[in-house]
């Protein structure tokens, strides 16, 4: 427009939002890396340097025992020459039994661990669900899905690490929250020595195989 006081400037208008900068702000959809999620945050930390600490010990438990066995088992193979069939035949099955059941224990144990870092994981999306709730709500979004079944999507709408950001701040590490499963006491020559003295009425020569 042009007058007495001249040309007038064009009025401004809003720089328009970028596709990406209006998803972020409000999408109906949201998408979450659950993995990158847990692993990522303090908690998932915590928890994977304690099961990588936890089995390290159980690990070296087993092969601590493996030996302990395969030196009693020398030492009874050696004895089978000196020692009268029935008697051998009763050391022996009394190995067979105890071998057994430390297999099983430390099977047990390794079993226990697994199953705490699964519970430890549940406790972690239990008290992260609230947290989700809520930046659904701050988004608008109606859904949150799974990256990795999504074919494609905009990076604005991925929630991860603000997720990861949140959850350090509001639920922390979540230590002692899943108690660690609490290990019996630790078999030691003694304990197995003791054994070697037990025997039973069924027959059986061959010396059995020692814990794997």
């Amino acid at each position: 427009m042009s007058g007495r006081w001249g040309s007038m400037p064009p009025r401004s208008r809003p720089a328009p939002e970028t596709a990406a900068g209006s998803a972020a702000d409000r999408a109906p959809v949201l998408t979450l890396d659950l993995d990158l999620l847990y692993l990522s945050s303090a908690w998932g930390v915590r928890a994977q340097a304690r099961l990588e600490s936890e089995g390290d010990i159980v690990a070296a438990e087993n092969e601590r025992l493996t030996r302990l066995l395969s030196a009693e088992e020398t030492q009874l193979t050696e004895q089978r020459a000196t020692l009268p069939a029935a008697d051998f035949r009763r050391l022996a099955e009394s190995f067979d039994l105890r071998a057994t059941g430390i297999r099983r224990e430390r099977a047990q144990a390794v079993q226990d661990l697994n199953g705490w870092a699964e519970a430890d994981r549940a406790a972690f999306f239990r008290a992260a669900l609230p947290v989700m709730g809520q930046v659904m709500s701050d988004r608008g979004a109606v859904a949150v899905l799974d990256r990795r079944t999504v074919f494609v999507s905009l990076d604005a709408i991925d929630v991860t690490q603000q997720l990861i950001t949140t959850l350090d701040q509001r639920i922390g590490d979540g230590a002692g929250v899943v108690p660690l499963p609490s290990p019996d006491a630790p078999l030691t020559e003694a304990t197995v020595d003791a054994g070697q003295a037990e025997g039973s009425g069924q027959a059986g020569d061959a010396v059995p195989d020692q814990v794997e």
